[in-house]
């Protein structure tokens, strides 16, 4: 082999395993350096500062209720409350869709029927034979 060549080969080895070295026992991380941060340290900021909102809400909304002579309310509480305001709205929702449902079949098969010559159908008949019964979407 050329001398030349081997000092050059040499040179690039000594230098990539010194970066190598450099990186592996250097303390911190490199998105230290440049002012980055982990995913993970993003995560964990972001769960603090919602940890810390929530308190805050939380202090907040019972000030207002002992100054109107309410009980206060715990963060668990206030969740469960919150949860079933959440599940009740979808079950509103629902009836809504379920409502809207049976009016569109009933335009279709009244539309049809007027065409044939026959009786329009109510919305108390089509809940009957659907099985419901009167208010059974709300």
């Amino acid at each position: 082999m050329d001398p030349f060549a081997a000092i050059i080969l040499s040179g690039i080895v000594v230098i990539v395993v010194a970066v190598y070295l450099v990186g592996r026992f250097y303390p911190g991380s490199g998105l230290e350096e440049v002012g980055l941060r982990s995913a993970r340290e993003i995560h964990e900021t972001r769960e603090e500062l919602e940890a810390q909102d929530l308190d805050q809400m939380v202090a907040a909304r019972n000030a207002r209720r002992r100054a109107r002579g309410l009980p206060e309310e715990s963060a668990t509480e206030l969740e469960m409350r919150i949860s079933s305001d959440l599940r009740e709205q979808e079950h509103r929702r629902q009836a809504y869709l379920e409502d809207r449902e049976l009016d569109q079949l009933l335009e279709a098969t009244n539309r049809r029927r007027r065409a044939r010559g026959e009786p329009e159908r109510t919305r108390e008949e089509a809940r009957e034979e659907f099985g419901g019964g009167p208010g059974a979407a709300s």
